[in-house]
């Protein structure tokens, strides 16, 4: 992974990075760690109001949507639309904090926004509704993991379930700007 920060005056922090990955797997990005407790809300440019899945992505309309943080858990509590989770076609999203809020903004086309990680649901028997999510807590992918059903795992699913692969191992790039402002 090749990654490059530039600071410079009147001009926000920029981060370039490039990566490559071999094989099938579950997403493909970079990630940040950021104190949930401080996380107060969101508002983004791009596809919402609710979060997506990899072989879930219809029904999202581009805009400007605002969320509070919630902890719904699917199925559990019903404080819809969810909070934590995969978002798509992201061009921007302003982070609502305790703390300060603050903006990134990216130039990347089909980029997804991980905010958080979803609670598993205490009353189910398997994993196939809690896909996999990196380390991080913020993350901008590439590409996100498929979710299953109650009764079958996403690798069943069909051809938009199954895990991720970089052709040709072609390297994957991308440009955050940070505003602290």
């Amino acid at each position: 992974m090749n990654v490059k920060w530039t600071f410079s005056n009147k001009q926000l922090p920029r981060l370039e990075y490039q990566y490559s990955i071999k094989g099938a797997v579950d997403y493909l990005g970079i990630t940040f760690n950021y104190p949930e407790e401080k996380i107060s809300g969101m508002k983004w440019l791009g596809r919402g109001p609710y979060h997506v899945w990899k072989n879930r992505l219809k029904g999202q309309q581009l805009g400007v949507w605002q969320k509070d943080y919630n902890n719904t858990i699917t199925g559990e509590s019903w404080n819809y639309p969810e909070f934590k989770g995969w978002h798509s076609q992201l061009y921007w999203v302003k982070l609502q904090t305790k703390e300060a809020p603050f903006t990134i903004y990216t130039n990347n086309d089909n980029l997804f926004l991980e905010m958080l990680q979803p609670q598993k649901p205490v009353g189910a028997n398997n994993n196939y509704t809690s896909p996999p999510f990196p380390q991080g807590n913020i993350g901008f992918m590439h590409a996100i993991s498929a979710i299953g059903t109650k009764f079958q795992p996403s690798e069943v699913m069909g051809p938009q379930s199954q895990k991720n692969m970089q052709l040709n191992y072609a390297p994957l790039s991308g440009m955050l700007w940070f505003d602290f402002r």
